[in-house]
């Protein structure tokens, strides 16, 4: 029994050495490659093993014509294939790969290799040809993206190429910024993998956006594919529409809320600038409009959130309204009228004199910034007339206020002034009269206390002193000499008129 086992197992070693050491070869039928490319042949052989270590190996490539592609000896290869291709296996490592440059539409095989073992064998392994099928273009690349992408979120992109030139790789291209990275893998047949990796932050703007990857080759062939973005993204460029809204006061109008957002918008709120809820439709219809309406927003609401709008004032036009804040003020140097229009658009303002003249505004400025409310300002001379009419017109009506100039009240100023000037002047010599009189009145009763004094008046008009022979003792009294009768009177007109100057002037 034993000696049984270990025929078998002799037998059965021998044939597996057999098998090891058979001539097998293990070379792909079929590789795609690009026209114009090259392509790698990859080739692993196996032999019998030879008594002794070959002392040397060739390794040949041809065709089913016997025509070799390849041989250490160029001279041997067919004219077309010499230095084009080239045996860049390591046979002594039992590798056999081939390498073809610029690929012609005719190298399409089918291609046998052949070894030659010197001092030993030689062997076509032509149970393991290999055909090329020579494209004219290259396949597109395979673009992948990531799962569900909202606004915010990191994005990875795939763009991948097979190919059969590991040694002339194809350029990857794409169509948005971000980080790449890129890796190429050997695959089987004789194929090659380059991969890119893109990451990049999404927001809105790639929404319905072809992110495209575009693989260029050396030969200056490309091909591209493309793959639409869809991201989610909270409402944005929320709008009231129509932007410029321009009614007439009274009537109706309509106003809508729209917005770009994925998904679309499913909500929609109105309120005015206090922050008042108006309506949730999307389209909001005002009545009645006015020039005090105030400015409505709106706000858009999707899952991902949402945004108001920027205020939108509707533009109201009213015919003019002169306000009761006009009014002429009269003045010495001349009547200055100010009339305040309001009004859209802004009103044409005339002023009518009561002569029937019309003139023109002095000046004009708006109160508001808008030109709806405006200033219109006459200046004319003193007398010119009694009332002004401020008239002011624009497309939607008209309005006339009468002003009254307050001329007679200045005219009566202007005398009552005059009249107490001259009152003034009347009692201002009045006085001087009267205090002119009591002075020479004092002057009067001095000189009639000096006569009674004096024993007598002497006519002597010198003013040495009179001896009074009947004063007692004998004593000289010494009076003073009498003045002539015309020497008084000058002497009184003379007082009258320095207390005249003197009370001017002190006054003055």
């Amino acid at each position: 029994m034993r000696t049984q086992a270990l025929w078998f197992y002799a037998i059965y070693s021998y044939v597996l050495n057999v098998h090891a050491a058979s001539w097998t070869a293990e070379i792909p039928q079929t590789i795609s490659a690009l026209l114009g490319s090259c392509v790698v042949v990859p080739c692993k052989f196996n032999y019998p093993d030879p008594p002794k270590k070959p002392p040397a190996m060739t390794g040949i490539w041809e065709m089913t014509n016997n025509q070799l592609i390849y041989h250490p000896d160029s001279s041997k290869v067919m004219e077309e294939f010499r230095g084009r291709a080239n045996l860049i296996g390591d046979l002594t490592g039992k590798n056999c790969s081939l390498r073809i440059n610029h690929l012609k539409k005719k190298d399409n095989g089918p291609f046998i290799f052949r070894i030659e073992i010197r001092d030993f064998d030689k062997y076509s392994y032509t149970d393991n040809m290999v055909s090329i099928d020579v494209q004219d273009s290259p396949a597109s690349p395979r673009l992948t993206v990531s799962g569900e992408v909202k606004a915010g979120d990191a994005v990875t992109a795939s763009c991948s190429v097979s190919h059969s030139c590991p040694t002339e790789l194809p350029h990857l291209i794409w169509s948005r910024s971000g980080t790449t990275t890129n890796q190429s893998e050997e695959l089987p047949n004789g194929q090659w993998r380059l991969t890119s990796n893109l990451t990049f932050t999404a927001t809105n703007s790639d929404h319905n956006q072809h992110l495209t990857c575009t693989a260029k080759y050396q030969q200056v062939t490309s091909v591209q594919s493309s793959k639409v973005l869809n991201v989610a993204y909270a409402p944005v460029r929320v709008e009231v529409e129509p932007e410029s809204t321009v009614v007439k006061e009274g009537d109706a109008v309509e106003v809508q809320c729209s917005s770009d957002s994925n998904p679309p918008a499913h909500g929609y709120q109105w309120y005015n600038i206090t922050g008042t809820l108006l309506s949730e439709e999307r389209i909001y219809k005002l009545h009645n409009v006015s020039r005090h309406t105030k400015a409505l927003y709106c706000a858009a609401i999707n899952t991902e959130g949402h945004k108001n709008s920027t205020p939108a004032k509707i533009s109201v036009e009213y015919p003019p309204s002169i306000g009761a804040e006009s009014g002429c003020v009269a003045e010495i140097t001349g009547v200055n009228c100010r009339c305040l229009v309001e009004s859209r658009p802004a009103s044409r303002v005339q002023w009518k004199l009561a002569d029937g003249k019309t003139e023109n505004s002095s000046s004009v400025h708006s109160t508001d910034g808008q030109d709806s409310a405006t200033v219109h300002t006459l200046h004319f001379h003193l007398g010119l007339t009694d009332v002004v009419s401020c008239y002011a017109s624009n497309k939607h009506g008209n309005e006339t206020r009468v002003l009254e100039t307050n001329r007679g009240g200045v005219l009566m100023a202007i005398y009552l002034s005059g009249s107490a000037a001259s009152a003034f002047v009347l009692i201002l010599v009045i006085l001087l009269l009267w205090k002119c009189s009591r002075r020479k009145k004092r002057d009067d009763q001095h000189v009639g206390t000096q006569e009674n004094i004096a024993p007598a008046k002497s006519h002597s008009r010198g003013k040495g002193p009179v001896e009074d022979p009947s004063a007692p003792g004998g004593d000289n009294i010494y009076v003073n000499s009498a003045t002539p009768y015309f020497e008084e009177e000058e002497e009184e007109e003379d007082d009258y008129e320095n207390c005249f100057k003197e009370d001017i002037y002190a006054n003055m």
